[in-house]
């Protein structure tokens, strides 16, 4: 059963724009990179923003938001667990944060 995982990043202040649209960048480019053991792309959706549009003003501060779809629980638990692109990633973007939001649901 597909999987959604939501992820929304609230910077510290003290990260730049500069900063934020290159980490914007990495994450974007997942679908493509991150691959699985196999050796085959696996992310089958990546959708993101890094502007709330919502006229209810309820964004809380968050900057990024991106929704990625898996094939299973056990590729989730691939990229979160052994992905080297995700991990590396993870390692440049957590000294960034002030706080992020992760929510994963079946489909």
């Amino acid at each position: 059963m597909p999987v959604v995982h939501v992820v929304s990043f609230k910077y510290k202040d003290s990260v730049s724009e500069e900063q934020r649209s290159q980490l914007w960048a990495d994450l974007n480019a997942f679908r493509t990179q991150c691959l699985y053991s196999d050796g085959k792309p696996y992310i089958l959706d990546f959708k993101g923003s890094t502007e709330n549009i919502s006229p209810e003003g309820r964004g809380q501060g968050y900057h990024q938001l991106f929704i990625s779809t898996f094939p299973s629980r056990e590729h989730v638990k691939y990229y979160l667990e052994q992905d080297p692109v995700h991990r590396a990633f993870v390692e440049k973007v957590k000294p960034t944060l002030a706080d992020a939001f992760i929510y994963d649901f079946e489909v």
